[in-house]
């Protein structure tokens, strides 16, 4: 049966571009909020004995975030919900080190990596929900009802209409349901979609770009330039906080320095092996195996930097998701071509 929470409770279809929504809005507010902090030096809100934490307007925003899922019906609602939600979550979770230390302490130095963990674990939850099984039949139902019901209060547009089609595909027939609602998407008109996106043409034209620059023996170079330098970076980087700013002999190292050296040490083999592949010829195969690198340093090794010099890790991080992004978007062109090459 799986794991149904809530008793048995449907799963929303854009479950995962909501998570998303709240994930990514969560991050850049609390960079924003130590940012706006670190230049205005940490003023206070209050006076006369006050002090106005931002940990309340978090709870204000998550609120309204609650109180729009409770009272508004549809898709729509979700969607400035998630954007609200995930922007009082960041104002909350942002004043961590008070919650946990005796004296209130906002500059806990290993809040950092804590609230980093914290994301992180949020992120792989989301993901595992996503994909521990399909859709139910059940589920599938619902999503395309709510999609035929954009209809009641705006246009329904084609690209509604067809994944609500492609929802039903997958509802065995002799479901009582199926037909009737087949009926009714069927029956009411569609509207085109207006013009898509900036990002969507900015990303199709990534993709054509890449094509070509595939063909090219430059390019390779560069890739392999890129994350060779990037692990001699990140591995230079590690070893100057573990043993330069601390002066840290390699005998007295903390569990954070040594698991800084070993999963950096991890993420440098798995990218030699990926950059091993690409002088072969085998793009996906490498490309998979960077994936892997990014998403050690991602994942575990941005905690420790995290707690060894707190926000100033960010960059790092930054880089690596700029890189996972650019990988992933490499690998996706891949398999199309693979796709297109296999169906001829």
């Amino acid at each position: 049966m799986g794991f149904r929470p809530f008793g048995g409770a449907s799963r929303n279809a854009d479950l995962g571009a909501l998570h998303e929504v709240f994930f990514i809005a969560a991050v850049t507010t609390i960079l924003c909020i130590r940012t706006e902090l670190w230049l205005t030096h940490y003023p206070q809100l209050g006076g006369h004995g006050l002090h106005i934490a931002h940990l309340l307007w978090g709870g204000l925003l998550m609120t309204i975030a609650i109180a729009i899922l409770l009272t508004l019906l549809g898709r729509r609602a979700r969607w400035p919900a998630a954007l609200i939600g995930g922007v009082g979550f960041a104002f909350f979770i942002d004043e961590l080190g008070k919650f946990i230390t005796a004296d209130n302490d906002y500059f806990f130095k290993p809040a950092a990596g804590l609230i980093y963990l914290v994301f992180v674990t949020i992120f792989l939850l989301s993901r595992a929900y996503r994909h521990h099984r399909g859709l139910s039949e059940a589920e599938r139902l619902r999503n395309a009802i709510e999609l035929l019901g954009e209809a009641a209060v705006g246009p329904f547009r084609r690209s509604s209409r067809d994944r609500a089609m492609a929802l039903l595909a997958g509802v065995a027939a002799e479901n009582g349901l199926r037909a009737p609602l087949l009926a009714l998407v069927e029956g009411v008109e569609a509207e085109p979609d207006p013009s898509p996106p900036w990002y969507e043409r900015a990303a199709d034209g990534l993709g054509a770009r890449y094509r070509a620059w595939s063909e090219q023996r430059w390019f390779h170079r560069f890739v392999l330039a890129v994350f060779a330098v990037w692990a001699v970076l990140g591995l230079v980087a590690v070893l100057g906080l573990v043993l330069g700013f601390d002066g840290d002999s390699v005998d007295h190292l903390s569990f954070v320095n040594c698991a800084s050296l070993v999963t950096i040490a991890v993420s440098t083999v798995l990218v030699a092996v990926g950059l091993a592949r690409l002088l072969e010829g085998r793009r996906l195969d490498a490309y998979a195996w960077i994936v892997r690198a990014l998403l050690v340093s991602i994942f575990v090794t941005r905690v420790f930097s995290f707690v060894e010099s707190q926000f100033g890790a960010i960059f790092g991080l930054g880089v690596d998701v700029l890189l996972l992004i650019s990988v992933q978007l490499m690998a996706r062109q891949e398999r199309r071509r693979d796709d297109v090459g296999g169906s001829r």
